[in-house]
């Protein structure tokens, strides 16, 4: 699904999680609710393709990611 940085912006302070996690949500989602399940409840695929593509976006420097919690990229 195609988002603008401001619609990722908005998915993201809304639900408490990084811009990147966002990004990687609502380019896997095929529709807003589609992006609400998988960030609610995503299943075991979801969140491992979520989290990796997540880290792609990331900046090289950034360590930390944020969804339920903090994700380390060490961990």
């Amino acid at each position: 699904m195609y988002a603008s940085h401001s619609e990722i912006v908005s998915f993201a302070s809304s639900r408490e999680i990084s811009n990147e996690i966002a990004e990687a949500i609502l380019e896997l989602a095929t529709s807003e609710s589609d992006a609400q399940e998988i960030w609610a409840e995503p299943t075991d695929e979801q969140r491992a393709t979520v989290i990796s593509r997540a880290w792609d976006l990331a900046d090289a420097d950034e360590d930390e990611l944020v969804w339920g919690g903090s994700l380390s990229r060490n961990g």
